[in-house]
């Protein structure tokens, strides 16, 4: 299991490139880091099929992003509670819910 120990934003920076090149980081209304992915499916079933997808590799994994659906706009958003911020173990979720797209 991967220590989760909030990154640097330098560590977090080099990570993304590195695995998750796609994703955005952002600070939520506490100033909070957080990395954050919106994919646009072509049938809002094909969104939900997606969720689904995440819902599993996160079960596995005990790692759960916040996921909004917005119609075919599905944003994923990771962090680590117990951290205050993005922990490698959020930058490898992000690396494994790419390819479920």
């Amino acid at each position: 299991m991967v220590e989760k120990i909030a990154l640097t934003e330098q560590e977090l920076d080099e990570k993304l490139k590195e695995l998750a090149p796609q994703w955005k980081t952002g600070k939520n209304d506490k100033g909070v880091p957080y990395i954050e992915r919106v994919y646009h499916a072509s049938k809002f079933m094909e969104g939900i099929d997606f969720v689904g997808k995440i819902a599993e590799a996160a079960e596995v994994n005990n790692h759960h992003p916040d996921i909004i659906i917005n119609y075919k706009r599905i944003s994923v958003r990771y962090w680590t509670h117990s951290a205050s911020g993005v922990t490698l173990a959020d930058v490898q979720m992000a690396q494994k819910i790419d390819p479920l797209f």
